[in-house]
């Protein structure tokens, strides 16, 4: 009988834990649901439907896993103080911020070298302010690239064993149409 107390005890006590744990992972779900929820209602604010919004989702999602960083709207990422990326709408030629009413197309910022994984300069497009090396995930043809660095700075487009290939002129300079698929590492100053 005693063993059949403390069984039931040790059994209730791992229970109340198993709940508080689960209660604890259900409360950062609900976080993560809340953004998401958050940020489908910045989409549809935007005007996009709710199949766009899903796909956008997917593909924003997509480069969390593979770039890394934090959603900080609906289609922008941030890369922990590096740089940002703002998603292509589903259906769209050009990036546009949704979290700002600064038109249907995302500028290049100055000090920013800028690429997109579209030629003439649509697509997915990444800004990328720090002075690193950027390793490239999946750029694999044509696309554009801006630099709207200081005066006179140049980036550098380096192989898979890291030997500059190309190297732009100083800025301000882009190229609407440019091969990334050689591309594998960006350094942009």
């Amino acid at each position: 009988m005693a063993l059949r107390k403390l069984t039931a005890s040790v059994f209730a006590v791992m229970a109340l834990v198993a709940a508080a744990l689960i209660g604890l992972t259900g409360t950062a779900s609900a976080a993560s649901a809340n953004s998401h929820q958050d940020f489908a209602a910045q989409a549809k604010q935007a005007g996009l439907t709710g199949a766009q919004a899903k796909q956008l989702q997917t593909t924003v999602d997509g480069y969390l896993t593979t770039v890394g960083g934090k959603q900080v709207a609906a289609n922008k990422i941030e890369l922990a103080g590096k740089g940002e990326i703002v998603v292509a709408v589903p259906g769209e030629r050009y990036a546009r911020d949704l979290s700002s009413a600064a038109g249907p197309k995302a500028a290049c910022p100055y000090e920013n070298f800028c690429m997109w994984t579209g030629t003439s300069f649509t697509g997915t497009q990444f800004n990328l302010w720090k002075c690193q090396t950027y390793d490239l995930s999946n750029w694999n043809g044509p696309g554009s690239w801006s630099n709207n660095q200081t005066p006179g700075t140049r980036a550098r487009f380096l192989d898979r064993g890291y030997n500059t290939i190309y190297t732009t002129p100083g800025a301000y300079a882009n190229n609407g149409n440019y091969d990334w698929a050689p591309v594998w590492h960006v350094i942009p100053c």
